[in-house]
């Protein structure tokens, strides 16, 4: 039969067992509370990386669209730069050529009344014997389609309240035309001048003529020469040369009614 100190023996042993057993479930809890809270951080940690990576390519997106776009304006300012330099550059040359046709614009205005003070003198002169002279006016030359010319002549009188203008005015045309001989240097040219047009002369204070010329096809018009012939001894005669290119113009020439 057991005795009283085996019973308390037995006991002790029981009472170790039954704690354990009691502590082991406990364990076993927290491990898995300790587990789980370690699951959720690392599920945080996860999430907040892919929210970040997230984030950081949407930046670097709008990062190189702010770049694009800033390139795109530094060119634009670039192009504005030169723009702004053209147009001070051709400012100045305007300023420049502004200057320089104002002081050709005095020049010629000094030019014009020194001619029209020698004007009224040879006026002057030629009313003295009641004598008058015809001048050219205007002369232009417009080319035609079948390679003429149409040109239009006004002339006046020069010496004022002279009356009648009676005369005849001869248009002549000098050219140069190649050298025929084939012995003369290449290049060489020689001037000649020919009959163009011959006008009657009736005017009380100015007449225009027109008409047409056709040159030959070898030659190359210089000059135009305009004779004034007068009828009686109450005209001068007068003669005036005008350059083909000064007279050269695009415009239409229309015929004089009859």
């Amino acid at each position: 039969m057991p005795s009283l100190l085996d019973w308390r023996r037995n006991g002790a042993a029981v009472e170790a067992r039954a704690l354990q057993r009691g502590r082991g479930p406990w364990r076993t809890r927290w491990l898995l509370v300790g587990l789980g809270w370690l699951a959720v951080v690392a599920a945080a940690f996860v999430l907040g990386y892919l929210l970040a990576a997230h984030d950081t390519q949407r930046a670097s997106a709008r990062i190189q669209a702010l770049q694009t776009e800033r390139d795109m304006l530094s060119e634009q300012l670039a192009a504005q730069r030169d723009d702004r330099i053209k147009l001070e550059r051709s400012h100045q040359m305007d300023v420049e050529a502004r200057r320089v046709a104002q002081a050709q614009i005095v020049e010629l205005e000094r030019e014009r009344m020194r001619l029209e003070q020698q004007l009224t003198q040879l006026r002057a002169l030629v009313g003295v014997d009641g004598r008058g002279v015809a001048e050219v006016d205007s002369l232009v030359l417009a080319p035609q389609p079948d390679g003429g010319y149409r040109y239009r002549l006004t002339v006046g009188q020069l010496v004022p309240d002279f009356g009648r203008t009676r005369g005849e005015v001869l248009l002549s045309v000098v050219f140069a035309a190649a050298q025929a001989d084939p012995g003369a240097p290449s290049g060489d040219t020689e001037r000649k001048t020919v009959e163009a047009a011959r006008h009657a002369l009736d005017f009380e204070h100015f007449q225009v003529l027109t008409g047409e010329l056709r040159l030959p096809e070898d030659a190359t018009p210089l000059e135009l020469i305009v004779e004034i012939m007068p009828k009686d001894d109450t005209l001068m005669s007068s003669q005036e040369i005008v350059h083909w290119e000064a007279a050269h113009t695009d415009e239409p020439v229309a015929a004089t009614p009859p």
